[in-house]
């Protein structure tokens, strides 16, 4: 049974405007494509077990952040991770939530959030919360403040 994560990405703050650098999915349960439509970013995955994830920064190049979702036992998850050195990648990152070499990321995974919020080391809080957080079709607002 396939799902889809309809990401819409909302900026409150006009000192700094945030575009995205990455987009990774990860090959579970069929894999995954992303789409763009006027700027709303659509995940589909073939299955529960997969996810994806989006990478962030200024147009700088600072503050660089990512929001990693996904479907795991047929439940919605989301992730943020902040401070992101210049190397660290969605490609690098990815298999982060599915082995043991970053535990904090499989418990991420496995405790199957609805939302999330973080404050980075420059004050701004990144915040990621499932509209709809159930069923098939599932919607992720992404709010940076």
């Amino acid at each position: 049974m396939s799902y889809s994560i309809t990401v819409r990405v909302y900026q409150r703050n006009p000192n700094a405007f945030f575009k995205i650098v990455e987009k990774g999915v990860w090959h579970y349960a069929n894999g995954g494509t992303w789409s763009d439509k006027d700027g709303v970013q659509t995940l589909t995955m073939g299955g529960s077990g997969t996810s994806g994830m989006l990478r962030f920064m200024t147009e700088g190049g600072k503050e660089a952040f990512f929001v990693a979702m996904g479907v795991h036992n047929y439940k919605r998850w989301v992730d943020v991770i902040t401070g992101l050195a210049d190397d660290i990648t969605c490609v690098k990152a990815m298999h982060e939530y599915y082995d043991n070499s970053n535990p904090p990321r499989a418990q991420a995974r496995e405790a199957q959030r609805t939302e999330i919020s973080i404050l980075n080391l420059q004050s701004r809080t990144i915040a990621a919360k499932y509209s709809v957080a159930e069923g098939n079709n599932l919607v992720l607002d992404i709010v940076i403040g």
